[in-house]
């Protein structure tokens, strides 16, 4: 349970103001966090940036050190060693809090064979 409310405090915890989406990544086999995982995005009005997971596989895109998509539909790129990629478009939606700032975007990656 506290990994689903992480993503939430880091980002409030970091930069309310500016607006924050944050996430987990994990494997799909196992439910584990991926270490080292990049994420990168690329929304409609032309922003991207890229995060990389920490140990807890945890990423964020809060404003304070990359751009944070814009909402609406934004394609992502998800990656680590060993494990295939993500590629497709997430609704970027942010939560319904006063200052509309907190969005939660978790990505699970399948294991490569071999």
């Amino acid at each position: 349970m506290l990994t689903r409310i992480a993503p939430l405090v880091y980002c409030a915890m970091v930069l309310v103001l500016a607006g924050c989406v944050s996430g987990q990544v994990t494997d799909a086999a196992t439910g584990q966090p991926i270490a080292g995982a990049t994420v990168t995005f690329r929304d409609a009005a032309g922003n991207s940036g890229t995060a990389t997971t920490g140990e807890d596989g945890l990423y964020s895109f809060d404003g304070s050190t990359s751009p944070q998509p814009a909402p609406g539909l934004v394609q992502f790129e998800v990656s680590a060693p060993g494990y295939a990629m993500f590629s497709g478009v997430r609704d970027v939606q942010y939560d319904d809090n006063e200052a509309q700032t907190l969005g939660v975007l978790n990505f699970t990656l399948i294991p490569k064979r071999g």
